[in-house]
């Protein structure tokens, strides 16, 4: 008998998220790994160089910095390898 996991981990691999879902999820896992509050609005996603964009102060860039490791691990982890942003700026 297959898990249902097994059959979302088949389409984790062939599906590309939306943008928009990405720039969403990136900005709840800020907030749920850090005490700084990011919406959406502030995250921006480019597809083509899988490289987020943060527009916040600098301060805030600076902390987020810290925890950039963790953040783009968390997306790996639920976006998959192959679909996940590479880059924070």
């Amino acid at each position: 008998m297959k898990h249902l996991s097994s059959l979302f981990e088949r389409y984790q691999k062939i599906l590309i998220p939306p943008q928009a879902s990405v720039e969403k999820r990136t900005a709840e896992i800020i907030c749920e790994i850090t005490p700084l509050q990011v919406t959406q609005k502030q995250v921006a996603y480019n597809v083509g160089t899988k490289t987020l964009s943060l527009q916040v102060p600098s301060i805030i860039k600076s902390e987020l910095q810290h925890h950039k490791v963790a953040i783009l691990k968390q997306l790996e982890q639920e976006l998959g390898v192959k679909n996940c942003p590479k880059v924070l700026l």
